[in-house]
Formats: structure tokens, C-alpha cells, sequence
């Protein structure tokens, strides 16, 4: 099918649409200038003293690093946070929440941005599965609990060196804290028990519509999901612009587009239909 077809079938789909599983990734927050560290040249611009010492994004986001190269992890995040903070969330946030005020709905996202929430996305229809830039828990897991801190800066960074100081410290030990995101090589995420619990009870019903959004096959959380729903006779739309993207799902619903260009296309034609 040429791409105007599959937006009018699309369309037709979400008009029909009483229950719509949203699942965002990565290239869902790239219109919003949040860098996705799958391009590996883009990485190293962002961080040249990284590459000194052959510090990849994986080596970073991790325990490890928090144990091994803490000047450098909490660096990595506290640009991520300045530069979530700098960004808004597009056109396409706005258009999704619409979509949830005449429809029952849930959001299911890998990203770690906060950029659902920030867009006013209801706070019970959304599940941050690999957590939030924008909370923190203990490094040293003294307890399972996690806090929101949303202070730009929270710590000091010398951009030079890609190095942070003057850490967040864990408000009940009062040693160092992470940030509240499942990082690779991770058991210790505390994870989230209110989103997942809403989370599972969305799921209580049938879904009758799933749109995946930017997903990579470097995480396929979401394209797995995805594929559940459409092995049991849930129609999915697959918004990205790699068409290897499709290669899990494999649907005919798939859209090379990005996602802020996706949902307003989309969003027009339902409209208008």
C-alpha cells in the first residue's frame, strides 16, 4: 500500500478505536531534540571525552558505572536532564492525550524523558517501564522507595570534562542516589508499583488498536508487546521511519514517517473522515 493509503486506513482504524494501546519509544522524543544514542557518531559529538576513555552509552547507563565512574554516570544523566529540560514535548504529545480524552487509553513507554507527563498526560494512563530521569532512588538500595526531584541543575557539571560533582544523596540513608530508571545490567530498579498496577488494569479489557511509536530493535520491549496484541487479532500501526523497524510486528499499518509528523497527519485525517 502507498503511504497515503495506509494514513487513510489508519485513520479509519483510530476512528473505530475505543481502547488504543499507545507504545512510544525512542523516536517518539527525537522530535523533541532528545538525542537517541543509537547513532553512534551523533554519541560521540554530544560526549567527545567519552570517547577517550571508550565510555559508550550502554557502559554508562548502568550500576557499574554509578560504582566505577560516578564523576562520569551522574554527567550522563545530568545533560540528558538539562537537555530534557531545554526541550518541550511536540505536537504529537498534545495529539495523543486528545485522543485519550474520547477514547479509553494507556500509554506504554520506554523513553525516560518525562516527556508524556510533561505534556499533561494523565498520570494514571501511563507506565514508565523503564523508569524516569525525573526520580531517584538509593544507589545502594536501602530501601525500595523513589522520590520526584525535578531541580535543573541537580548536580554540578563541568561540561569539558564530562564530569559531574556535588551528587544527589538518597533522602533516607543519605548516601549517593541514582536516577530511578532500569539501566543495563540492572536488579536494582525499584520499578513502579502505581504505574504498573494501572497499567495491568488497563489490560483487564480487551485493546481493539495498538500504535507503536519509534521503537529500535536495539530494545524491542515495545515491538514484542506489540506483537502479543497482533497475534491475537489487534490491528497495529507502526509509526518510524526506518522500515526495518517493522521487521518484529511486521504489519501492513506501517508509516515511515516521524512520530510529531505522524500524529498530525493522522490527526488531520481523522478529522476530516
Amino acid at each position: 500500500m502507498e503511504q497515503l493509503e495506509i494514513l487513510h486506513k489508519a485513520s479509519d482504524l483510530i476512528n473505530k478505536a475505543t481502547r488504543v494501546l499507545f507504545l512510544t519509544s525512542a523516536g517518539m522524543s527525537a522530535d523533541s531534540n532528545i538525542p537517541t544514542f543509537r547513532d553512534k557518531n551523533g554519541y560521540w559529538r554530544n560526549f567527545p571525552p567519552f570517547k577517550k576513555k571508550n565510555l559508550e552509552a550502554q557502559d554508562l547507563a548502568s550500576p557499574w558505572a554509578f560504582r566505577n565512574e560516578l564523576p562520569h554516570a551522574w554527567a550522563f544523566y545530568e545533560w540528558r536532564r538539562r537537555n530534557a529540560q531545554e526541550n518541550q514535548p511536540h505536537e504529537g504529545y498534545r495529539i495523543i492525550n486528545k485522543w485519550l480524552q474520547d477514547r479509553d487509553g494507556f500509554i506504554h513507554t520506554t523513553n525516560t524523558d518525562g516527556l508524556h507527563l510533561r505534556s499533561g498526560c494523565p498520570e494514571d494512563r501511563i507506565l514508565e517501564v523503564h523508569g524516569s530521569m525525573w526520580r531517584l532512588q538509593c544507589l545502594d538500595t536501602c530501601t525500595y522507595q523513589f522520590w520526584e526531584d525535578l531541580s535543573v541543575p541537580l548536580c554540578d557539571l563541568d561540561t569539558a570534562s564530562m564530569k559531574a560533582s556535588n551528587y544527589p544523596v538518597c533522602r533516607n540513608c543519605r548516601g549517593i542516589a541514582r536516577p530511578h530508571i532500569l539501566m543495563f545490567g540492572d536488579g536494582e530498579y525499584s520499578g513502579h508499583p502505581e504505574q504498573e498496577g494501572s497499567f495491568k488494569r488497563f489490560l483487564q479489557e480487551p485493546v481493539d488498536l495498538t500504535i507503536l511509536v519509534g521503537s529500535s530493535g536495539a530494545v524491542p520491549t515495545n515491538d514484542y508487546i506489540a506483537l502479543h496484541f497482533m497475534e491475537r487479532g489487534v490491528p497495529v500501526i507502526n509509526i518510524n521511519l526506518d522500515p526495518s523497524s517493522n521487521r518484529i510486528v511486521n504489519t501492513d499499518y506501517f508509516l515511515a514517517m516521524k512520530g510529531k509528523e505522524a500524529f498530525m497527519e493522522l490527526d488531520r485525517i481523522t478529522g476530516v473522515d
